[in-house]
């Protein structure tokens, strides 16, 4: 049987455009996922039902970036600088998220996406990084979104520290809100210079590959490699978890 691409699917959010309600993802997420070898299905809401139809189908999930999480999903009150939430969209990635750990499919989550992760497993959040934390830098840019405008440091020995051959990088930055307590079985692997949490991993990449970092590497693919990297391990880890589950389907 010829080998087929990993099938990637991307979770999105919504946007009014000219009255109607239209699917919304940036383009750079499904550009970055076909230069990592992997074909980009968008996953617009649904309910529980239709998320579990997808996760058959799906090698690799993308949480992809966005508004923010509603706090009451995981037990939490608003924040005053809590910003726009949907909390449709919010339940089917926590959907997704329950049945890919179910499944072992591999799980890749940016900005939103981590939050959205270490939630629905059972961390805790920072709403507004600004008001709850104290000397932050900043975390919002005004430059382009491929420009890195802030460090961080990277955990030795982690998965992240592998792809990125290093452990330091620079970084973009679209957020306020930010990982507080780190779900179970998942450990922080990278923080900005003011102790913000930049990225988790999972504690057991035999039993679940979850790598999630809170800035947008999507928009910086076509100028770092390090970035790119981040996708074709992602990836790579589909297509290997795609061919034990055609060994199984034909056994």
């Amino acid at each position: 049987m010829e080998n087929k691409r990993p099938v990637i699917g991307i979770t999105c959010s919504t946007k009014d455009i000219g009255g109607l309600e239209t699917a919304y993802l940036h383009y750079s997420y499904t550009t970055s996922v076909m230069n990592a070898g992997g074909v980009p299905v968008i996953l617009p809401m649904a309910d529980k039902e239709i998320a579990r139809e997808w996760a058959a189908l799906c090698d690799g999930i993308l949480l992809s970036g966005g508004e923010d999480m509603d706090p009451q999903q995981i037990g939490a009150e608003p924040h005053p600088n809590l910003g726009k939430v949907i909390p449709e969209r919010d339940k089917t990635e926590m959907d997704l998220i329950e049945f890919a750990k179910e499944q072992k499919i591999p799980i890749f989550a940016i900005c939103r996406g981590i939050q959205v992760l270490n939630g629905a497993l059972g961390g805790t959040l920072y709403q507004d990084v600004y008001d709850e934390m104290e000397k932050v830098i900043k975390h919002y840019q005004d430059g382009a979104r491929d420009a890195a405008t802030h460090s961080i440091s990277i955990e030795e020995g982690s998965l992240l520290a592998e792809i990125i051959g290093s452990n330091e990088t620079s970084v973009n930055s679209f957020h306020h809100g930010a990982v507080q307590e780190v779900a179970p079985g998942m450990k922080v692997t990278a923080k900005a210079p003011d102790g913000i949490i930049e990225a988790i991993e999972s504690e057991d990449f035999n039993k679940n590959w979850i790598l999630a970092v809170q800035w947008h590497p999507e928009d910086m693919t076509e100028v770092s490699e390090e970035m790119h990297r981040l996708f074709t391990y992602f990836v790579k880890a589909a297509e290997e978890r795609a061919g034990k589950k055609e060994t199984v389907s034909s056994s």
